[in-house]
């Protein structure tokens, strides 16, 4: 019973935050390049992920016939702090601060989960790695092909 009023208020909280947190004005915060990046970003979120949060959430699993982690490898979303040369974007953390929000407003589990992958894996091959663990690995966990 407990659980359930939990739940439900979560849904609520959750419902309402989406609708109205991005409701206020960014242009005196952001240029007008980062502004559509965060538009462009919170419309993959919105479309991708949050149909999917309650039940990632619940499951505490990524449903394989969606396969949101590839689908986000293909928006780029992996790439946004590494060099170009390997694929990235190479925009820089601000960028990936905006992704993070976006991500995290429409789930914040898929945000935990982007955040580890984008901070703790890429970014230590990125900062760390050789030239050819670089060239042999971003690529392939930039854009989710490799399993």
């Amino acid at each position: 019973m407990l659980r359930t009023r939990i739940n439900t208020a979560r849904s609520i909280f959750s419902s309402i935050f989406r609708i109205n947190s991005s409701s206020y004005s960014t242009s005196f915060l952001f240029d007008d390049t980062q502004i559509q990046f965060k538009e462009s970003v919170a419309q993959f979120a919105n479309e991708n992920i949050a149909p999917h949060a309650s039940k990632i959430d619940h499951t505490n699993y990524f449903p394989q016939e969606v396969n949101l982690w590839k689908s986000m490898g293909e928006f780029n979303l992996h790439g946004i702090t590494a060099p170009e040369e390997y694929g990235g974007l190479g925009l820089g953390y601000l960028y990936h601060c905006i992704a993070m929000e976006e991500i995290s407003r429409a789930s914040g589990s898929v945000g935990l989960s982007y955040g580890a992958h984008s901070n703790l894996c890429i970014n230590q091959l990125v900062r760390n790695g050789s030239h050819a663990q670089k060239q042999k690995y971003l690529p392939k966990v930039l854009d989710s092909s490799s399993p």
